[in-house]
C-alpha cells in the first residue's frame, strides 16, 4: 500500500513539474513539489519556496528547515517520517528609512538606485547598529490590507506625523518579537528606531525619580544641583554626552524676593527623540513612576536616584538610617517604587512624602550603590561601606545605543484612495531589519517569496489538495500566518490560533489542522523557540502517540552541572 502511494505521489509530482498555470512558471528554476513519506501521518504546509528551495527542488532546506528537523527530533520524529509541502511583503515609496550616518531617505529611492550603503538596524542584543543593504524589492499591493504605523511619542511633522505605511503581513519589532502589523494586539510596544545607551538611560531614569524634568514642548532634559554638588552635576553631564549637554552656573535666591542667594548649577540637554519617548512614560499631566520601573530598577539607577534625593542619618548608636524624598509622587507611584525596591531585596515603608529604610536595609543600600558613587558623593554612604567599597568608574562604561520601545499606534488605511499600489522593501545584512520613521520593521520577502496572488493560489491549491488526498495524513500542521489563514478559511492570524487544533476538510477528507509559527520566527526572535517547542510538544498527543523521551544526549546534558553558556552563533534567516 505504501509503495503504491509513493508511486502515485511521484507520478503526480511529474505532472506538476510541467505546470504553467500562472506567471510564476516564467521565473522559477524548478517546481518544489514536496518531500517526505507518502504515507505520513503528519504533514507540514508552508507558504512558498525561497531561493535555496527553488535551486534544490526541496522545501525547507535553509536555516528554517534545519530548525524544523531539530524540532521534530525533539519529539522523537524523523524528518523522513513526515511530508513537507508548500501552498505554492513591502513598504510605500515615501517611507523614510534611516541611513547608517543618521540621515533619512525614501525607500523607493533606495530601491530605484540600488543603494548598497548602510542603514540603521537593531541587532540580536537590542543595540542600534548600521548594516549594509544587500537586496532591493518592489511588489504590487495585490489586494493586501494597508496600515499606517507609528508610536505614541512620535512628534507630528508637516506630513501629519512620523509614521510608515505597511502591508498587513509586514512584521514590525515589538517587545514580544517581530509581529505582522495585522496581528498587533492592545498593549504591544514597538521598537521606535531610536534609543539611548544603557548608562544614559539609567542616569536619566534615576534623575527623573529625583528632581530632573523633561520639558513638554521640546523634550529637553534638565536638572539642577547646589554648588556643593557641582562636581556631581558635571559628572552626570559627562555621562549624558550623547544628549549634548550644556551647563551654567547661577545665583539662586534662597527665598523668593529675598536678597540672600546661593550658588547652583543648571544642566540642560539638546532635544532628543528618545527623551520624547521617556516623557510619555514618566508624565501623565504630572510626573509619575512608570509601571515598567517595578521590573527595571537596577543598582546603577538606584544609585543616581539616591545621590539626587537620598539621605543618610547617623544615629547615636553608630547605625545609619537611609531615606529618600518622594514629595512629587502620589500613593500609586509610591507603591510601584516599593515593589521595585522589594524586587532588589530592599524592604521599605513610606510616610510623609518619604521612603524610609531600617538600619540593616540602609547598610545594604550603601553596599549596592557604593561602586556607582563617585568621590564627591561618598558622604551619602554608610561610612563603613564607603571605606570598604571603592568607586568603580568601569560601571559607567558605555557599550552602545539600546533601542527603545513605545506604545504602538496602528491605523487601517486600506480603503483610503491611493495612486501608489507598488510597495518597496530592502534586505539588510545579518540583522534582517531596518529603522523607519514609524518604527523598526523586518525585511520583507522578495517578490518571488511574497504572499501569493489570487491567481497563483487558484493555480496551485488544487495541487496541494491532491497531495493531501494521496497522502491521507491524520494531522496537517500549517507553518506561519499565510498557510494557516488559507487552509483554515478563517481570518485569525497565527498569533491568536497557534497550538490550537481544529477539524477541517482538505482534499476531500476531514483532517486535524494544527497551526504553528513558522520556524523562521525563532531565527529572528530567539525567545520564540520556547513557543515553538511547546507547540511541537503536542504533536505526539495529536497523533495518538506517547510523548517521546528526550534523546540520550539531552538527558546527559540535563543531568550535568550547569556551565556558562557559550556565545550564540550568528544565524541567517531563511526566507519563507
Amino acid at each position: 500500500m505504501a509503495a503504491a502511494a509513493d508511486l502515485s505521489l511521484l507520478a503526480y509530482g511529474d505532472v506538476v513539474a510541467g505546470c504553467t498555470k500562472c506567471a510564476l512558471a516564467a521565473g522559477r528554476t524548478q517546481v518544489v513539489f514536496g518531500s517526505g513519506s507518502a504515507s505520513a501521518e503528519l504533514m507540514f504546509v508552508g507558504e512558498a519556496p525561497g531561493f535555496h528551495e527553488d535551486k534544490q527542488g526541496v522545501p525547507f532546506v535553509g536555516a528554517a528547515g534545519k530548525l524544523l528537523s531539530k524540532l521534530l527530533a525533539g519529539i522523537g520524529i524523523e524528518r523522513d517520517e513526515v511530508y513537507v509541502a508548500n501552498v505554492i511583503k513591502c513598504l510605500r515609496y515615501n517611507a523614510q528609512v534611516q541611513l547608517g550616518d543618521g540621515s533619512w531617505a525614501r525607500i523607493g529611492r533606495l530601491v530605484r538606485d540600488r543603494y548598497d550603503g548602510t542603514v540603521m538596524s537593531v541587532d540580536e542584543d537590542g543595540f542600534l547598529t548600521p548594516r549594509r543593504v544587500t537586496g532591493w524589492h518592489a511588489s504590487p499591493l495585490a489586494g493586501r490590507r494597508v496600515f499606517r504605523v507609528t508610536f505614541e511619542s512620535a512628534k507630528p511633522n508637516s506630513n501629519g506625523g512620523a509614521n510608515v505605511e505597511l502591508t498587513g503581513d509586514h512584521p514590525v519589532l515589538t517587545e514580544r518579537g517581530f509581529v505582522p502589523v495585522e496581528d498587533i494586539i492592545p498593549g504591544d510596544r514597538v521598537a521606535t528606531g531610536h534609543g539611548l545607551s544603557d548608562v544614559a538611560r539609567d542616569v536619566i531614569c534615576g534623575s527623573l525619580l529625583g528632581d530632573a524634568t523633561i520639558t513638554r514642548a521640546s523634550s529637553h532634559l534638565q536638572f539642577g544641583h547646589s554648588q556643593r554638588q557641582l562636581e556631581y552635576a558635571l559628572w552626570k553631564s559627562d555621562l549624558l554626552e550623547e544628549l549634548q549637554m550644556s551647563s551654567s552656573l547661577l545665583e539662586v535666591a534662597a527665598v523668593v524676593g529675598g536678597t540672600r542667594t546661593y550658588g547652583a548649577v543648571h544642566v540642560r540637554s539638546k532635544s532628543h527623540r528618545a527623551l520624547r519617548t521617556l516623557r510619555t512614560d514618566f508624565y501623565e499631566g504630572k510626573k509619575r513612576v512608570p509601571a515598567w520601573l517595578e521590573h527595571e530598577l537596577n543598582d546603577r539607577m538606584l544609585a543616581v536616584w539616591f545621590m539626587d534625593d537620598g539621605y543618610i542619618r547617623r544615629r547615636a548608636n553608630g547605625r545609619c538610617r537611609a531615606e529618600i524624598a518622594t514629595n512629587g509622587f502620589d500613593a500609586a507611584d509610591l507603591q510601584v517604587l516599593l515593589r521595585a525596591l522589594a524586587r532588589l531585596g530592599l524592604s521599605a515603608k513610606t510616610s510623609r512624602g518619604r521612603i524610609y529604610f531600617d538600619a540593616d536595609t540602609s547598610q545594604e543600600i550603601s553596599w549596592r550603590i557604593a561602586p556607582y558613587t563617585p568621590p564627591s558623593m561618598r558622604y551619602k554612604l554608610d561610612p563603613a561601606v564607603a571605606a570598604a567599597i571603592p568607586f568603580d568608574p568601569d560601571r559607567f562604561t558605555i557599550a552602545g545605543t539600546h533601542v527603545m520601545f513605545d506604545d504602538i499606534v496602528v491605523e487601517d488605511i486600506t480603503d483610503r484612495p491611493r495612486t501608489d499600489t507598488t510597495f518597496f522593501c530592502i534586505d539588510v545584512e545579518g540583522t534582517h531589519n531596518f529603522v523607519t520613521a514609524g518604527g523598526v520593521v523586518h525585511n520583507c520577502r522578495p517578490p518571488g517569496n511574497r504572499n501569493p496572488l489570487p491567481e497563483e493560489i487558484e493555480a496551485c491549491e488544487g495541487h496541494l489538495f491532491h497531495q493531501i488526498e494521496l497522502i491521507q495524513p491524520k494531522l496537517v500542521a500549517t507553518l506561519g500566518n499565510f498557510a494557516t489563514k488559507l487552509l483554515s478559511g478563517k481570518p485569525a492570524g497565527i498569533t491568536q490560533v497557534h497550538g490550537r487544533e481544529q477539524r477541517v476538510t482538505l482534499g476531500g477528507q476531514a483532517v486535524t489542522l494544527y497551526p504553528i509559527f513558522h520556524p523562521a520566527a525563532a531565527l529572528y526572535t530567539p525567545r520564540m523557540l520556547a513557543v515553538l517547542e511547546a507547540d511541537f510538544g503536542r504533536i505526539p498527543e495529536l497523533l495518538g502517540r506517547a510523548a517521546a523521551e528526550p534523546p540520550l544526549v539531552d538527558r546527559l546534558v540535563a543531568a550535568a552541572p550547569a556551565q556558562e553558556p557559550a556565545p550564540a552563533a550568528e544565524q541567517q534567516l531563511g526566507l519563507f
